[in-house]
């Protein structure tokens, strides 16, 4: 392949091309910019930065973004490599019956930092004494115990009769979300969210939880 140094420099005739006339280098003031089929992608400018103009940086599966230039905490570094984000939809189910079949969470992954959240209404089943379990998480938590993450939830019609708060707590054992409630007082204990504290038809549970995936 040719490489021609005597283009017009403009986007629709690079400077520097090689067999394809609107493909190649554009020199600007102390900058290079990338052009392909007649339209800058891409420009190295003057202060040193790398400005994507038009199209996505797409990495390789298990690449990402390296942060091992910078200084580390006084903790214990296990990585620097930023190497997933993504946003969709999850499926939660319960052990016990069913809820409305269009129940959607949403979720965000950051590396990963999972961060899930739905509306569980339509109980099938309000009178098991069982402990409402949530399954179907979009990735496995990861497993050690020191890492169970505490999540906030909003309800209607949820009331033990004793307990006058409820939190979200994903059991990394079995890969499910529970819900217990627990008092104010200093002396009290915690216990389960179960299927006969739903009080009402209309009875909700909202929630948000972020935890750690394998």
């Amino acid at each position: 392949m040719a490489i021609r140094i005597d283009g017009t420099n403009t986007t629709a005739n690079p400077g520097i091309t090689g067999g394809d006339a609107d493909t190649g280098l554009q020199f600007g003031t102390d900058e290079i910019s990338f052009v392909t089929g007649g339209t800058n992608r891409a420009t190295v400018e003057s202060n040193g930065n790398f400005t994507i103009e038009n199209g996505n940086l797409v990495l390789a599966s298990g690449s990402g973004i390296d942060f091992s230039a910078t200084a580390n905490s006084s903790g214990t570094m296990v990585s620097e490599l930023l190497d997933d984000y993504e946003i969709g939809t999850w499926t939660p189910t319960v052990d016990v019956g069913t809820i409305n079949s269009n129940t959607t969470g949403q979720y965000t992954k950051i590396g990963r930092l999972v961060t899930v959240s739905a509306i569980l209404y339509t109980f099938s089943n309000r009178t098991s004494t069982s402990d409402i379990r949530v399954q179907g998480l979009p990735y496995a938590p990861h497993t050690p115990y020191q890492t169970n993450s505490i999540g906030s939830t909003f309800t209607r019609y949820v009331n033990n009769g004793t307990y006058t708060s409820l939190n979200a707590y994903i059991e990394y054992a079995n890969h499910s979300i529970y819900f217990y409630f627990h008092s104010q007082q200093a002396s009290a204990s915690y216990d389960a969210a179960q299927y006969n504290h739903l009080t009402n038809a209309n009875s909700q549970i909202r929630f948000q939880i972020q935890y750690l995936a394998q």
